[in-house]
């Protein structure tokens, strides 16, 4: 997922651990000043489907430059760029079918979350 998200989404990989055996235990992306962390399913825990993860921009230009980097690389575009009430955005999947919601929010959101 991290190394389809560098590719697709000019994330940068900023730390990386993984097991003895190669497999990757926790990776750390990072967007401008932000990170994503991503950890590997540890013995005990149960995951029951795939993963949605919104990465927010905040820049409508940056929003559409992905989105063409996206069709440019023939990714599996799950949601076409749209402009709503709430962002503009479009959705994507990686390799392994989870969802990336690539989005520059109108301030909606934010409101919504003022109010609670």
């Amino acid at each position: 997922m991290a190394d389809w998200a560098s590719k697709h989404l000019n994330l940068d990989e900023s730390w990386r651990a993984a097991y003895e055996n190669g497999a990757v235990e926790h990776v750390e992306l990072r967007w401008r000043q932000s990170r994503i962390s991503i950890n590997a399913t540890r013995e005990g825990q149960h995951i029951t489907g795939k993963t949605s993860l919104g990465l927010r921009v905040d820049d409508e230009a940056v929003v559409r430059s992905l989105y063409q980097q996206v069709l440019d690389k023939d990714a599996e575009l799950r949601m076409e760029l749209t402009e709503s009430r709430v962002a503009l955005s479009f959705t994507v999947a990686d390799l392994d079918g989870n969802e990336w919601w690539v989005n520059a929010e109108t301030g909606f959101l934010d409101r919504l979350r003022e109010d609670t």
